[in-house]
């Protein structure tokens, strides 16, 4: 955990001490990507119509959105499963998608020898 992750969960601890609620967090991939994870509380979730709103039986977790500042949109990534990620589906993905694409194999000279 670097310095800076570290400040910001001591910050979001204090804050939830003085009684304020925290819905979101934003994170940076390795890759330069930037997202934002919302808490979707228990008895939320997505209606056959596409809304979010009260949903009797559901379980809760997280909405997952990438935000591109360049272009001023987001994108939703839905769950897998659900209408929600759950932490571990939600880490598992991030550290699949989030990594920086290795480019070295274009570099890579084949095994072609130039003939003179």
């Amino acid at each position: 955990m670097n310095a800076t992750t570290k400040t910001t969960i001591d910050l979001a601890k204090t804050l939830a001490k003085h009684g304020f609620v925290i819905p979101a967090i934003e994170i940076h991939t390795p890759d330069g990507r930037t997202w934002n994870v919302a808490t979707v509380p228990a008895g939320r979730g997505r209606h056959a119509d596409g809304h979010w709103g009260a949903r009797t039986g559901a379980h809760g977790g997280f909405r997952l959105f990438e935000f591109d500042y360049d272009r001023e949109v987001h994108e939703e990534h839905d769950a897998v499963d659900g209408d929600t990620w759950t932490a571990d589906e939600l880490i598992d993905y991030l550290r699949a998608v989030g990594q920086p694409k290795d480019t070295t194999s274009w570099d890579r000279p084949t095994d072609k020898t130039p003939t003179t």
